[in-house]
């Protein structure tokens, strides 16, 4: 009886269990604040290049967000999204570390709204100005 309990219980979980990736409810495109053109993937390798990557395929999702390096103020960029117009995404941890972790988000099906709250929760630090 036991081993028959166990059985039904794997079976339920296999057949349950929610699949790695969601299908996105974020929207990935639309109209933008940062219009420059995003640098090509094909300059870069490894890690950088994906970073670009990705910023060319959920470009709405970065453009909504804030980039905690505070290039907004140092370099008068609109939004995460303008590190990747230019070289500098290439160099920040702080730029590649927030679309890495937007792209989790996004790929996990959360919304727009939640990305935004989830990444200026975990990568918020007050401006000291250099």
């Amino acid at each position: 009886m036991s081993v028959f309990v166990c059985v039904v219980v794997a079976g339920i979980y296999i057949i349950t269990k929610p699949s790695v990736k969601v299908p996105p409810v974020a929207p990935a495109t639309g109209l933008l604040i940062e219009t420059r053109p995003i640098l090509t993937d094909a300059i870069f390798t490894g890690r950088v290049a994906e970073a670009y990557r990705i910023a060319a395929e959920i470009p709405k999702v970065l453009d909504s967000l804030f980039c905690y390096c505070y290039c907004k103020k140092n370099h008068n960029h609109k939004t995460l999204l303008t590190c990747y117009t230019n070289r500098h995404g290439s160099k920040c941890d702080i730029c590649l570390n927030e679309v890495f972790y937007a792209y989790a988000l996004y790929n996990q099906g959360k919304t727009l709204d939640e990305i935004v709250i989830a990444v200026d929760k975990k990568f918020y630090r007050p401006y000291r100005g250099t």
